[in-house]
């Protein structure tokens, strides 16, 4: 027989699932004062991965429909064990954030995709010697609801990867995010094929976030002059820079 017992619980003004924005909102995890001693040297880590129980969300749901899938029939059904849907026999949340700050046994983080008053079951630092795996793969689960919500998730996964909000992150960010929002009705191809200007090395790491493409594997090609180029279905797309 298995036993889980909570160590805390979530902080959050979001208290319904409708109210979850895709990518979560800021929240704080309440750790109970007698697992305090389990937090020293937790400043060591910038990011932390936090498993919940998610006890309002139903168990006895195999496949559902993901967020952002359009066909509600049996060609959008997926299994739970293929999306990070609430639903599923035991109701594990992991959601991986970043530590804003920590105040005795509240810890402040920057996305948390737990409702208010969910029990977290434990807290684990987030490792880059291991929990990175840059050359990993996901084919699209669904689009994004809107071009507000697109520009935000390609902010995130950019700033993720070069780790600075700079301007030239977000002149990344505007063309990937027009190139997807007009050319491929914002989903993303299988595979990316991008010229880069080498003189400019902090686009070159949001671009890099953004679509996973590299050098090495020949999808990231650098060159002299001042263009971010996209080569899709035969053509190719020019984004001129300041």
């Amino acid at each position: 027989m298995m036993e889980l017992k909570p160590i805390g619980v979530v902080r959050s003004g979001i208290t319904g699932r409708k109210q979850m924005p895709s990518l979560g909102a800021p929240g704080e995890i309440e750790i109970f004062p007698e697992f305090a001693d389990g937090l020293l040297r937790l400043e060591k880590h910038s990011h932390i991965w936090v498993l919940a129980w998610l006890d309002r969300a139903e168990r006895d749901v195999l496949q559902v429909t993901p967020r952002g899938v359009a066909d509600r029939g049996p060609a959008g059904l997926h299994g739970v064990f293929a999306v990070r849907s609430p639903a599923r026999p035991n109701p594990i949340g992991l959601t991986v954030c970043r530590v804003a700050h920590r105040d005795g046994l509240r810890i402040s983080v920057d996305r948390l995709d737990f409702l208010d008053g969910t029990p977290v079951i434990d807290v684990k630092p987030y490792f880059v010697t291991r929990d990175a795996i840059l050359a990993a793969n996901n084919a699209q689960i669904g689009k994004p609801a809107s071009r507000e919500a697109l520009r935000e998730s390609l902010t995130l996964q950019a700033l993720h990867f070069h780790g600075e909000l700079c301007q030239e992150l977000q002149r990344g960010v505007g063309i990937i995010e027009r190139f997807r929002w007009e050319q491929l009705a914002a989903s993303e191809p299988p595979l990316w094929d991008v010229s880069v200007p080498l003189h400019r090395p902090c686009l070159i790491d949001a671009i890099m976030g953004m679509t996973r493409a590299t050098p090495g594997r020949g999808s990231l090609r650098l060159h002299t002059g001042n263009s971010v180029v996209i080569a899709h279905g035969g053509q190719n797309y020019r984004y001129e820079l300041e």
